[in-house]
């Protein structure tokens, strides 16, 4: 790995903040949504440039006295593939929010220029810690990005909210604050033992600091039981912040383990087993629990407590493992923030979320419905990135418990653990399609017009999904993520 100065990315990582700048002061709501999408488009041009490239760049911003250590940006195939999924979904949702919003602000009773100002600065901030989160390479500057999305998502959320908005985002914020403070403590067990908070320089994670900081994600991510604020925050968000929460958010707490397992792996190997039985066993039953929802957004919203365990087992099954959880990535979040803005589509246009009065609705909103069609197999896998995902979690479930390491029946009961989530996903994912887009309408419905906004960025990340697939898109990607993951993993 190389260590050098690169504008390009500091420039791309900047202009989403002059988005928020300009929605702050613009009194022009055109002006902010333009400015909201154009000013992502230069990181996911960055993503893509690295991805190509292959580029294994350290970017120093500036050194602080130890504990803290250097400050450093990473560009590499792990950062760029998530930096490129961050960008790409913040501005499709935000070209497909301005329609969706417009209903809500009516709903709320607002909608003035700087209703529109507030949203879209908030909106943008957002995003744009996200984006800070990947590419950062120092603990601390993970943790203030963390810290950040938090509280931005926070205010969305109270301020647009669904139901009971407050008593939600205050819900979500405390959930995921003690996640952050769980962190937190962890990283300062390290800056304690170790001397710095340079990921670069980190050896051989404390087992004290892992154990405290895995606890802590996986409320973030989060995992089977601590999954209980999830529900709640994502079906009462606004359409458009689920469609940020769901598809990005909750996956970076992978992104912060995945980075921490590439350079100190010891201590996930060691519970390798455990960490494999809790995610399979706690992915099937909220899976399951998908069957059990009435409401179109807390069933999306479940099936992303699921889907989350792809991203818990590609952890611990080694280095095709880390591939295979940052591909899930990608593929969850094209198929989620797709499938969320149609739910927003669906209240914008009947004001319902009900499943059981849906049926049927291919046949007055047949653009909407292709989307959802195009998001549920981005997340089954079926022609899309995520086939790839499943791909390397089966590479990596042979090169790490296949070989010898376990009995022939633990291995079995893994593989069919994955495989049965595997398959779950695809039939709830078409069950859910069936009952909300085909059959017999369960209401009363007409065919109305629907705004291309509210479609089309559906369709890029549709297409964007399947094209990941294949050569050279896919050629680049997975010879950027081998270079990145397995240059780096001691030993799976």
């Amino acid at each position: 790995m190389i260590t050098g100065t690169d504008y390009f990315l500091l420039t791309a990582l900047s202009l989403p903040i002059l988005a928020a700048v300009i929605s702050l002061t613009s009194m022009n709501r055109r002006v902010m949504l333009y400015s909201s999408v154009i000013l992502f488009l230069p990181l996911v041009a960055y993503s893509i440039y690295g991805l190509a490239l292959g580029l294994n760049v350290l970017v120093p911003l500036g050194s602080l006295p130890s504990p803290i250590g250097n400050l450093y940006l990473i560009s590499d195939g792990l950062s760029n593939s998530f930096g490129f999924t961050i960008s790409l979904v913040s501005a499709m949702v935000a070209l497909a929010s301005y329609p969706y919003m417009e209903h809500r602000f009516k709903e709320l009773g607002i909608g003035g220029e700087s209703d529109w100002g507030t949203f879209y600065t908030l909106y943008n901030l957002y995003s744009v810690s996200m984006a800070w989160l990947v590419y950062s390479y120092n603990l601390l500057l993970t943790y203030i990005a963390l810290e950040l999305s938090l509280v931005f998502s926070f205010l969305l959320i109270y301020l647009y909210g669904y139901g009971n908005r407050r008593w939600v985002s205050i819900l979500y914020f405390v959930w995921t604050h003690v996640a952050g403070v769980l962190f937190l403590i962890g990283i300062v067990i390290i800056a304690y033992t170790l001397g710095t908070l340079n990921i670069a320089a980190l050896r051989a994670i404390p087992t004290l600091a892992w154990l405290i900081i895995l606890i802590g994600l996986l409320i973030k991510l989060p995992s089977y039981g601590p999954h209980v604020w999830l529900p709640w925050a994502h079906a009462e968000a606004p359409t458009s912040v689920s469609a940020l929460l769901s598809p990005l958010t909750v996956g970076l707490a992978a992104y912060i383990l995945a980075r921490l397992y590439l350079v100190s792996p010891q201590f996930i190997d060691s519970i390798r087993q455990y960490l494999l039985a809790y995610a399979l066993i706690g992915g099937i039953l909220a899976g399951f629990t998908v069957f059990r929802q009435g409401d179109y957004k807390r069933l999306l919203a479940y099936s992303t407590v699921a889907n989350m365990a792809y991203l818990l087992v590609g952890l611990s099954l080694g280095q095709y493992g880390i591939i295979g959880l940052t591909l899930q990535y990608m593929a969850h979040a094209l198929g989620k923030a797709i499938l969320f803005m149609t739910s927003g589509a669906i209240i914008a246009a009947y004001e319902t979320r009900d499943i059981n009065k849906m049926g049927g609705l291919h046949t007055f909103i047949p653009s909407i419905s292709n989307a959802a069609l195009m998001g549920w197999l981005s997340l089954s896998g079926v022609f899309t990135v995520g086939l790839l995902a499943e791909f390397y979690l089966f590479l990596g479930l042979t090169s790490t418990i296949g070989l010898g390491s376990y009995s022939l029946s633990v291995s079995l009961l893994v593989l069919i653990g994955l495989a049965l989530l595997f398959i779950l996903t695809a039939y709830y994912g078409f069950w859910a399609l069936r009952r909300v887009f085909y059959g017999q309408p369960r209401g009363t419905y007409t065919k109305v017009h629907m705004d291309k906004l509210l479609y089309i960025p559906l369709y890029i990340m549709g297409f964007t999904s399947v094209l990941l697939l294949f050569p050279p898109f896919s050629t680049a990607l997975l010879h950027s993520l081998q270079v990145s993951v397995i240059g780096v993993v001691a030993h799976a």
